[in-house]
């Protein structure tokens, strides 16, 4: 009589190098596909799955008609539920434990590889091998090289190592199946914010995000919805020739919006603040005025260091999220960016999602004209510049001080504050102490700096040294390296520095020049010379 059971195998008959092995697939294997399992289903946040499983979640959606924030929901659901099911046939199905730790690691191992070399393609080697894939949620501290090198460790140890035949009880893989079925239906369903009245949060903070539009009527603009979207992954190509006030995303956007928003000839941006694409597409398209306007919409959930995102002119807007004091969770903004449309009269005419593709750039983002097509054309030589500067606005009356309730992080945004009082900014209102009495009298430089930051050091060397043609504002970021403090060059300088307490996300050094209290210029890329002369206007030496 013949039967397809495996024999188990007593593990102490085992050679020792064979239990080592299979202690690794029962239990480290277990713990390693397991505790991925938790992370994914306590953040519940699809953003976090590998790019290349993400991608192919969104563009299947898209392409069979399923409601892509159902189907991502219930994918991420099925991923948890798949991953518990298979820590858990592994820890307690002996006749199969080995096959399917070598095929989920094998899978894992492809995917990671996949990922990172599509990162390697578009951001470097370097951040391919140091960023984070998600795979263990958004604080994880092992990189993608990391998680990769932890699962083909895994992986050889089944194939090399472990034992090839049952060692203990076969238990049907039934009823880890169920288990894990069980926990995907169960796992809590994302609850987002509710907005508030006005459809942002309730706050006394002025932002450095928003030139202060004019409210937008009622009649302009709907409402802010009764309830935001868990996920938001749009299909582009179905905005063009509709209105842009019929999309969900759109109306994600946090007001005040301007009042002639469906009037005329528009181009809306989404960008993140860390995006190195977004950023080469703000040089290169927005660094110098458009002949349209312009809404620069930021995308508020990015994890890196923000980069300088020069966009003149343009009026600064947020898709809604969850601040300090809310309940709830924010959306997860379900899409690369950036992405550019372009709008008449309110309504969609092109979308630009790819911007190696010279036809769609075209298309959203025409080549501007020589300044003076922007301008009356006049003979005589002290006509007006096609982009006037920017004029200074009256400057606060007095220092605002600390805010009443300090935020656990404050992210520099320092786009399109030119012309608006300094005093009124929440980085300037973060100073620990009074400032210099006449700081918003004349002309001053204000500098935030790193103590231990080597490209601080290097402009203070540079041109702040001895006698100082204007009077300078030193304001340090108080996270810097006690070990690694750097001399201050700058004698003349007054020194100060942003209260303790807070997480301050900034790229260091920024210099800002102010006049009469009134921001004149800010320089976040001090490798600019050019830029960053011209905002000092320092006298040769």
């Amino acid at each position: 009589m013949t039967t397809d059971t495996l024999q188990p195998t007593p593990f102490a008959a085992l050679p020792g190098h064979r239990k080592v092995g299979w202690l690794l697939v029962r239990v480290g294997t277990v713990l390693w596909i397991g505790s991925g399992a938790v992370a994914k289903g306590v953040e519940f946040n699809p953003q976090l799955l590998p790019p290349p499983v993400l991608k192919s979640l969104i563009w299947f959606a898209q392409n069979t008609g399923f409601d892509t924030s159902t189907f991502i929901e219930w994918s991420l659901r099925a991923i948890v539920g798949a991953e518990v099911f298979i820590a858990l046939a592994i820890l307690f199905s002996a006749r199969w434990a080995r096959t399917i730790a070598m095929l989920t690691l094998g899978f894992f191992a492809i995917i990671l590889v996949v990922s990172m070399v599509q990162t390697a393609m578009k951001d470097g080697i370097v951040e391919a091998l140091t960023g984070s894939c998600g795979c263990f949620g958004e604080k994880s501290p092992l990189p993608a090289s990391g998680m990769l090198a932890i699962d083909l460790a895994l992986f050889f140890n089944a194939l090399l190592l472990a034992p090839r035949v049952a060692v203990g009880g076969a238990v049907p893989v039934l009823a880890p199946l169920a288990l894990g079925v069980v926990v995907a239906f169960a796992l809590p369903e994302k609850q987002v914010a509710a907005p508030s009245d006005s459809g942002q949060a309730a706050t006394t903070e002025p932002s450095t995000t928003r030139p202060a539009p004019t409210p937008v009527a009622a009649a302009a603009w709907p409402a802010t919805p009764a309830k935001y979207e868990k996920y938001y992954a749009p299909k582009w190509n179905d905005w063009v020739g509709k209105p842009l006030r019929d999309q969900k995303l759109a109306l994600a956007i946090e007001r005040p919006l301007p009042d002639d928003l469906e009037k005329g000839d528009w181009i809306v941006t989404f960008s993140r603040a860390d995006c190195e694409d977004c950023q080469a597409m703000y040089r290169a398209h927005f660094k110098a005025k458009r002949p349209e306007r312009v809404l620069k919409v930021t995308v508020p959930d990015s994890r890196g260091t923000p980069l300088g995102m020069p966009c003149e002119g343009c009026v600064a807007a947020e898709l809604f999220r969850v601040r300090a004091g809310q309940q709830g969770k924010s959306p997860d903004y379900v899409f690369q960016t950036p992405v550019a449309l372009r709008m008449k009269d309110g309504v969609v005419t092109a979308v630009c999602t790819d911007f190696d593709n010279a036809e769609q750039v075209a298309a959203v983002l025409p080549a501007v004209g020589e300044p003076a097509t922007e301008a009356p054309k006049a003979t005589a030589p002290a006509a007006p510049e096609a982009q006037p500067p920017v004029a200074p606005v009256a400057p606060a009356a007095k220092w605002l001080g600390l805010p009443a309730k300090l935020e656990s992080f404050y992210i520099a945004e320092f786009a399109g504050t030119e012309g608006k009082p300094f005093a009124e900014q929440p980085f300037a209102r973060l100073l620990q102490g009074a400032p210099p009495a006449d700081l918003l009298s004349g002309r001053w430089i204000v500098i935030y700096y790193r103590e231990d930051c080597d490209h601080c050091h290097d402009l203070l060397t540079t041109y702040f040294t001895g006698k100082l043609p204007v009077r300078t504002l030193l304001i340090a970021i108080p996270d810097a390296d006690p070990n690694n403090i750097l001399d201050n060059p700058c004698d003349e300088c007054t020194k100060a520095r942003l209260v303790s307490g807070p997480n301050y996300v900034i790229g260091t050094p920024v210099v800002v020049a102010i006049n009469d209290g009134a921001i004149e210029c800010v320089i976040e890329n001090v490798d600019d010379m050019a830029a960053l002369e011209a905002c000092l206007k320092f006298p040769a030496r």
